[in-house]
C-alpha cells in the first residue's frame, strides 16, 4: 500500500481509487468477508463512496420448478448480458431474465464451470405480483440443469429489499456483501511508515 501511495504522489494522482477485483467470478468491490483489507484501506486514507450489493447464490435444483403459465410463452434469444428468456403474452412482452453462462472463460483461473449469473431481471410493473418472476427463474433453471449448470448468483444493491427478497423467495440465500467504490484523495490519511 506504501509503494502504491508513494507511487500515485509521483503521478500526481488527482483522484485515486481501490478495489477488490480478481480475474475470478463473483471477486470484485470489497467482499464483507475481507476485513484485513478493509482495515488496511482505511489505515491508508480510502473510504467508501461508492454502492453496496448484495451477492446471492442458489442451487439450480432449489429453484422454482418449470410449470406452465396458461397463454404465456416463453422464447430464448441472445441477450445483453447472456441469454434471454422473455415472457410474451399476447404479443406482450411481461418481463425477462438474462443468464451468463460464460463465467469459466479460460482467462478466468477459479472453479467456475457450474456456475452462471443473473445479468437482468426485469419484469413489467403491470406483472409484479404474479409469480411471473419465478416463473422467469424456472424456465432459465431449467435450461441450466440441462447444460449441467448447478449453482446461479445474482446482485443486488443493498437497499433493493424487494428484489433481494424475491430472489430469496425464489431459492437464493445471501453469500455476502461487496462494497464497490473505495476512493483515496492527497491530503487525506496516509499510510503510517514502519
Amino acid at each position: 500500500m506504501r509503494a502504491c501511495l508513494a507511487r500515485f504522489a509521483r503521478w500526481n494522482a488527482r483522484v485515486r481509487y481501490a478495489d477488490g477485483a480478481l480475474p475470478a467470478p463473483l471477486v470484485y468491490g470489497l467482499p464483507r468477508n475481507w476485513p484485513h483489507i478493509r482495515a488496511l484501506y482505511e489505515r491508508a486514507g480510502f473510504r467508501h463512496t461508492g454502492d453496496t450489493e448484495v451477492i446471492l447464490i442458489a442451487r439450480a435444483a432449489d429453484l422454482p420448478a418449470h410449470e406452465p403459465r396458461p397463454g404465456v410463452t416463453a422464447e430464448r434469444t441472445p441477450g445483453e448480458c447472456g441469454t434471454r428468456f422473455t415472457a410474451r403474452a399476447g404479443g406482450k412482452t411481461l418481463g425477462f431474465v438474462e443468464i451468463d453462462t460464460a463465467l469459466a472463460r479460460p482467462e478466468r483461473h477459479t472453479r467456475a464451470s457450474g456456475l452462471a449469473d443473473v445479468g437482468n431481471l426485469h419484469i413489467d410493473p403491470a406483472e409484479h405480483g404474479t409469480g411471473l418472476e419465478h416463473w422467469l427463474l424456472a424456465q432459465a433453471a431449467d435450461r441450466l440443469r440441462l447444460c449441467d449448470v448447478d449453482r446461479l448468483v445474482a446482485y443486488e444493491p443493498v437497499d433493493g429489499s424487494a428484489m433481494t427478497a424475491l430472489l430469496k423467495g425464489a431459492g437464493f440465500r445471501e453469500l455476502t456483501r461487496t462494497e464497490r467504490g473505495w476512493e483515496h484523495r492527497p491530503g487525506r490519511a496516509q499510510m503510517p511508515g514502519r
